[in-house]
């Protein structure tokens, strides 16, 4: 019994120094990997919302369960702001000051981020993979942010292109949400239209979160516009263009990618096509084996359908997984911050999907139509 005592002290000690050295080199007791998502789960834009959640969720449980990141699991912690950027403030306050999150993660909306540039410069906690092609996230600023989709002024290029260049108008309307995110957007296709020595034929607003856009639509309609490019969410904007095709008005219409295509599309049977530009690529049509591997995993899912947004969310969490496992044990939210743009640049699949070269390096700009 005695030698028996002394065996079982000397396996404890050894299980204690394994566990020791472990833990050391960042194998043992692992924490979490924590993010905060404030989005539209609530409100006339949460299919929005909805979608970038399923789709981030959708490839962050199949890396949990295939172990985490070297040990560690990734918390994806969310709460709805309803779209609206007091609450996503307060969500933001609660992420940094109380959840203590290593960074916040694919935040919805031009309005909603613009309110929280207070917190990022003084708390320092990165912003990633926001979706909103705001300007003020594209230039260098006293926080830290990681974007990974094209800018609103690429997106306004895209559309000048189409209704000048391809479409043959001269006069174009703006329909504007009245908040951050449409003066961003309406900033970017004035300078758009600058280029081409022309300035919009007139200007309507209309209040974030609501439909009520029938004096907006009458202000175009008394313009001279032969196309709108409408800038909102998807209710609105659909309400729009049924009055314009109540009335038969001839009007071609645009919308730029936070609209949600397919929500749009799904609430019109316009007479005319609707085209709106996208920041990635049709994922029902693509044949890169990041396209073929998120259509296999969405049939897994018999609630989701495959999307653009929800196609988003998935790739916002595949860039953030990629980063975070070239930092291995020695994870840190600096290192995460330095292998986003490499995984970016030298990912392959990532290369292959967004078709990126040497000479290419800008996240390019895609399109939908209405059927």
């Amino acid at each position: 019994m005695k030698y028996m005592n002394s065996f079982n002290c000397y396996i404890k000690l050894f299980f204690a120094a394994a566990l020791s050295l472990l833990s050391v080199n960042g194998y043992a007791d692992q924490q979490p990997i924590k993010l905060g998502m404030s989005i539209a789960l609530s409100g006339p834009a949460q299919e929005i919302g909805k979608q970038l959640r399923d789709g981030a969720l959708l490839h962050f449980e199949t890396i949990n369960q295939q172990g985490g990141i070297v040990g560690r699991a990734i918390d994806l912690q969310i709460r709805d702001d309803g779209y609206e950027p007091n609450r996503t403030v307060l969500n933001t306050r609660q992420f940094i000051y109380e959840k203590k999150v290593d960074a916040l993660f694919g935040y919805m909306g031009t309005p909603t981020t613009a309110a929280i540039r207070p917190l990022l410069e003084h708390s320092k906690t990165p912003l990633l993979m926001p979706f909103t092609g705001a300007d003020f996230l594209h230039k260098a600023a006293n926080y830290r942010v990681f974007n990974l989709r094209a800018s609103y002024q690429d997106e306004a290029n895209e559309h000048v292109t189409y209704l000048i260049n391809e479409k043959k108008n001269h006069q174009i309307a703006l329909l504007i949400q009245a908040d951050e995110f449409g003066i961003t957007v309406e900033k970017s296709l004035t300078i758009a239209l600058a280029k081409k020595s022309l300035k919009p034929s007139t200007i309507a607003r209309f209040r974030r979160n609501t439909n009520d856009v029938h004096k907006a639509y009458e202000q175009i309609r008394n313009s001279n516009a032969t196309a709108v490019i409408m800038i909102g969410t998807y209710d609105p904007l659909a309400t729009f263009v049924k009055l314009a095709d109540d009335v038969e008005e001839k009007l071609e219409f645009t919308s730029v990618s936070f609209v949600s295509s397919k929500e749009l599309f799904a609430r019109v049977n316009s007479k005319h096509p609707i085209m709106v530009t996208e920041v990635v690529p049709n994922p029902l049509l693509c044949q890169a084996m990041l396209c073929k591997t998120f259509r296999r995993m969405v049939k897994l899912k018999p609630h989701l359908k495959v999307d653009h947004i929800l196609f988003e969310g998935y790739l916002n969490a595949l860039v953030f997984t990629r980063a975070a496992a070239q930092c291995k044990e020695s994870y840190s939210v600096q290192c995460l911050l330095d292998k986003l743009p490499w995984v970016l640049e030298h990912d392959r699949d990532l290369k292959m999907l967004f078709k990126l070269s040497k000479q290419q390096k800008k996240l390019p700009v895609y399109r939908s139509y209405s059927p």
